[in-house]
């Protein structure tokens, strides 16, 4: 009988533990993984709305200062006009001639033609065209010529099209540096009677001022609005030729 109930006890000590593992096995092992994952996911969600957070914080910075932006913007804008807009040119020439102390004799500018780019120049500062790619024989296989194709294109400066929004103006300026800006004419004629009396150390010394005020006025023309870029420089007798392109972006034009 005792022994009956021995076994009765540890019947149900075993049936007990059976159940304490399937419940853990059945409910809460299951509840433990899907509570990892929910934990998990929202790491995610943290982690992503923090980024998200960095993105809204920069472009609330970015609108803070968008006056500055459409300042610096409409000033890029000034550099690389919409049209030729050449009195802009004119003004930046006379101010930088002003600068200078030197005369503005003449300025001449092309008709606009497809931007260019300067690849090259010669030991004169002139643009230097690429040289065309060669056409492909007819023995060339794709392969090869697939190579040729990119090996050229790496090498050259893409060719200018006829319709391309960007456009550029040569511009030519004389100046005549051995002249102030403000000329007086009556005594024009004695001061270039007492240069060709000059010695040899006033000349030097003339020489030296003439090139000071060159580079001054390359320099100048650098302060904008417009963006300038001087391609050739010449001097001769005293006088500057200095050949600068304007640039144009038609794309732009309202």
């Amino acid at each position: 009988m005792t022994l009956n109930k021995q076994l009765i006890n540890l019947l149900g000590i075993l049936l007990a533990v059976v159940v304490l593992v399937a419940g853990l096995a059945l409910i809460a092992y299951p509840m433990f993984a899907q509570a990892q994952t929910l934990d998990k996911d929202r790491t995610n969600v943290t982690q992503t709305n923090s980024v998200y957070q960095t993105q809204i914080d920069t472009l609330s910075a970015a609108e803070a200062n968008s006056d500055e932006l459409d300042a610096s913007l409409a000033a890029l804008r000034q550099q690389i006009a919409a049209t030729p807009k050449l009195d802009d040119v004119y003004e930046i020439v006379d101010t930088a001639a002003k600068k200078a102390d030197v005369r503005v004799e003449s300025v001449t500018a092309d008709a606009e033609s497809p931007w260019v780019a300067r690849t090259a120049v010669d030991e004169n500062g002139n643009v230097v065209e690429a040289t065309p790619a060669p056409a492909a024989t007819d023995t060339a296989t794709d392969t090869s010529a697939d190579a040729s194709t990119s090996t050229d294109a790496t090498a050259q400066a893409p060719a200018a099209s006829a319709d391309s929004p960007q456009r550029q103006v040569l511009v030519t300026v004389t100046i005549d540096l051995a002249q102030p800006y403000v000329v007086d004419e009556t005594t024009e004629g004695d001061a270039a009677a007492a240069n060709a009396d000059a010695d040899p150390a006033e000349v030097r010394t003339t020489l030296t001022d003439e090139a000071q005020k060159a580079a001054d006025l390359v320099d100048a023309f650098g302060g904008g609005p417009r963006l300038l870029a001087p391609i050739n420089v010449a001097f001769s007798d005293g006088k500057l030729t200095l050949s600068t392109l304007a640039f144009i972006r038609t794309e732009d034009a309202q």
